[in-house]
């Protein structure tokens, strides 16, 4: 992979020690760094808000459980009256003064978690495999499949697991504190698959 320059994400050691991937690999697993993230709270049954909330974001919230909406960003259900809001294709700035200016519809509220998150990827035909091995979550594709997201436990680790193509591909939610953590839990139970790790700048874009 050809060097760039990226957001760091605290995973630049771990990274760099990692030995070179065997020549077929079943499973791949990633960081995204530099993405831009927002905690939002509100209420759904106020059409004042998610009518709101559809202007700034020029997307519908996904209002049904588990679910994520995808345009320009992506729109993670979290519970009943909050979302996680990311984003890679524009400023934090312009996202965050387009969700600010829902905070005049009362109830809601607006947190950049940018700094608090990491994303990480796996993606591959032995994906479902390795999140098996540490999450009791169904993922089977009749049960889990694109556009679903939840909330669990992965290898003690609190993360989002979100759905993002067929091949499966998924997208890990993780505190920053946990991260490396997480990375290397990954590496591991992906040896017998021949995971190899990876950094992208943009999750639509694996070049």
């Amino acid at each position: 992979m050809s060097e760039r320059k990226v957001t760091r994400h605290g995973l630049e050691a771990f990274l760099a020690g990692l030995p070179p991937a065997p020549g077929h690999s079943t499973v791949r697993a990633g960081v995204v760094p530099g993405l831009v993230q927002f905690n939002l709270r509100g209420n759904p049954s106020n059409r004042d808000f998610t009518a709101a909330a559809a202007r700034a974001l020029g997307q519908d919230l996904p209002l049904q459980p588990n679910r994520f909406s995808e345009g320009d960003h992506r729109a993670f259900w979290m519970g009943p009256d909050e979302w996680l809001i990311v984003s890679a294709g524009q400023p934090g700035h312009g996202l965050r003064a387009a969700l600010e200016g829902l905070e005049s519809v009362p109830g809601t509220a607006v947190n950049d978690v940018s700094a608090g998150q990491v994303c990480l990827t796996l993606a591959g035909e032995s994906a479902r495999q390795v999140l098996a091995k540490g999450c009791t979550l169904d993922f089977h594709p009749d049960v889990f499949g694109v556009g679903a997201c939840a909330q669990s436990g992965l290898a003690r680790a609190t993360v989002l697991v979100a759905q993002i193509t067929d091949e499966p591909e998924y997208e890990l939610y993780v505190r920053r504190s946990y991260a490396d953590y997480l990375a290397r839990w990954l590496h591991h139970s992906g040896r017998e698959f021949g995971i190899e790790f990876y950094i992208t700048l943009d999750p639509r874009s694996r070049d």
